[in-house]
């Protein structure tokens, strides 16, 4: 706070208050801000901390939803032909498929006109399937093949009839296809319009053999045989779910050329289980390294962490190193301990794995390693707990870091009362200086009334 002012004896009123304001200041300013600085160091460090030993937790969380142990994966013979989509729900085997018929939509077309001749007034009902038919109103005057064809394709209520024209030597055609493959999507035409009219060349019915238009395109469902038994229908080149928790997704026919059926094997996904394991590892040494370098301390240099000798950093290795090589209750009998998985700590505390151990686990017991991972009561339950009672809402971080942040409100509350008492602090210096300096004044001017009196 400044404050100006003429002063009366030459001095520098204000800047002299403000030098003595600030040497006060200054060693209770410089705590604060240190004590402050400290804080948000720790703060810091504990949010480093929480953050490292979340990942690990977040990996358990999906080994005990069986997230990783539900992945599947397949492989097909033949992706010409077909290719699969599998999901949690796929039981793990080998089959044949025959793709004996594909999908295809319905087309009709009629016999050849003129383009510039009006085929007159009239309407057509058309309907794909089982649906409502829509009906289309052709007035005299946009009776030409190309507005029947734009009257079509823009009715609001069309159900998925595509109008289109085809050229060929003779004339221009009408071509009407369903937009949706499948034998329930077939197209119908009927006329109402009089036995005269041009319009009487759409009329269309399946199971009329004497229609107007023909058939182009005959709808169709796709069909495939599976393990030589089975036949399944669809109305597209999706069979879905026809085998359990598999889609297969159809290409072209098995026969010709591409001769027998498709083999398709589904499995456990082993790889996404390893490099899963793999992953919590890597996560695990890195929470190490961090703690290491938090609580570290060089007797030599002096140097040390923000989390120095404590002991939240200690206690939380402590129980993930004990939870690693204690025994699960009622585990399976293949695998009882982390170790039995392959993965053990070294001197150093950090994990490595024995590829050999891991694989052959995964290979020839990997229920019972879904079992010990992923468990009701399994490892990764194990570790979620031990790590959520610290990083948890009521955990042993979250508890420092609440200390650390009541601390620094204090430390504000400090800082404002420093400056309102700064502030009077100044204001009375001032006072008294400028006082000061008017009775310096008046002297000085008795003094010169004095001198003024004196005989020369």
């Amino acid at each position: 706070m400044n404050i100006g002012a003429t002063s009366a004896s030459g001095l520098d009123i204000s800047n002299m208050v403000n030098k003595i304001v600030d040497s006060e200041r200054a060693p209770k300013e410089a705590r604060i801000n240190a004590q402050r600085e400290q804080i948000n160091t720790s703060i810091s460090a504990y949010g480093h901390l929480k953050s490292s030993l979340d990942v690990m937790k977040n990996m358990m969380s999906d080994f005990r939803r069986n997230d990783v142990f539900d992945a599947r994966m397949v492989t097909v013979d033949n992706d010409e032909v077909l290719t699969a989509d599998v999901d949690a729900e796929a039981i793990p085997g080998k089959y044949s498929v025959e793709v004996q018929q594909l999908a295809q939509s319905h087309k009709v077309v009629s016999s050849s006109f003129d383009e510039k001749e009006k085929l007159g007034a009239g309407k057509l009902a058309i309907s794909l399937g089982g649906g409502q038919s829509f009906n289309v109103d052709i007035p005299d005057n946009e009776s030409k093949i190309l507005d029947v064809v734009r009257l079509i394709n823009r009715h609001p209520s069309n159900s998925g009839v595509m109008a289109s024209l085809i050229k060929d030597d003779v004339g221009t055609r009408l071509v009407l296809s369903s937009d949706k493959p499948g034998e329930d999507n077939t197209i119908k035409v009927k006329v109402d319009a009089p036995v005269t009219s041009t319009l009487q060349k759409f009329g269309f019915n399946t199971n009329n053999e004497f229609s107007s238009m023909s058939e182009m395109q005959q709808a169709r469902d796709s069909k495939v045989l599976i393990d030589g038994l089975a036949v399944v229908t669809s109305n597209t080149n999706v069979i879905q779910d026809a085998i359990k928790g598999v889609d297969l997704n159809l290409e072209k026919l098995t026969t010709g050329e591409d001769g027998g059926p498709v083999i398709i094997e589904v499995g456990y996904d082993r790889d996404t289980v390893r490099s899963s394991v793999e992953q919590f590892v890597q996560a695990y040494n890195q929470f190490q390294q961090t703690a290491e370098q938090l609580a570290k301390f060089d007797p030599q240099t002096q140097e040390k962490g923000p989390l120095v000798g404590d002991s939240i950093v200690r206690v939380a290795s402590n129980q993930l190193r004990a939870a690693f090589s204690t025994p699960l209750e009622k585990a399976p009998e293949s695998i009882s301990t982390f170790s039995e998985l392959g993965v053990s700590t070294t001197l150093e505390g950090k994990l490595e794995i024995d590829y050999k151990v891991l694989d052959k686990q995964i290979e020839q017991n990997f229920t019972d390693v879904g079992e010990f991972l992923g468990g009701r009561n399994g490892f990764a339950r194990r570790i979620e707990e031990v790590i959520h009672a610290h990083t948890g809402i009521t955990g042993s971080i979250r508890g420092r870091e609440n200390s650390l942040n009541d601390q620094n409100m204090r430390l504000n509350s400090d800082q404002d009362k420093l400056d309102r008492r700064m502030e009077s602090v100044h204001k009375r210096t001032f006072d008294q200086f400028t006082a000061m300096d008017k009775a310096m004044g008046q002297m000085q001017s008795q003094l010169g009334s004095m001198m003024s009196m004196m005989p020369q």
